[in-house]
């Protein structure tokens, strides 16, 4: 575990590493662990769920449904961990985006977008 409050190194590792890990091609491979450390960095400090969010809404896919649902998933997690403030920084882009997903021409996508 980490010690509380995260270094600046933490945090930047955090950035520079695990977000953009989300847009390569294989993410299904080690998705659910990606996923846990992701969520792990933002429970220990509220302050990143803008940058998790806003990573994981840079680097959304567009034509691969499967990934799709699994940045879904994932986003639920972190909007769990989201502080109000934090939230209010980000609603309009993930609105945006959670549209785009509802309108989705896929089933699972639409219907996981609306829960």
């Amino acid at each position: 575990g980490f010690a509380l409050p995260l270094k600046a190194e933490h945090k930047q590792f955090f950035k520079t590493a695990l977000i953009p890990m989300h847009k390569v091609k294989p993410l299904h491979v080690f998705h659910r662990q990606l996923s846990y450390c992701v969520t792990q960095f933002v429970d220990k400090d509220h302050t990143l769920a803008t940058e998790a969010i806003l990573g994981l809404l840079k680097f959304w896919p567009v034509l691969n449904s499967s990934k799709e649902l699994l940045f879904l998933n994932e986003l639920e997690e972190v909007l769990e961990l989201t502080q109000p403030e934090e939230f209010e920084m980000i609603f309009k882009p993930l609105f945006k985006r959670i549209g785009k997903a509802i309108g989705s021409p896929h089933f699972q996508i639409a219907e996981r977008a609306l829960f």
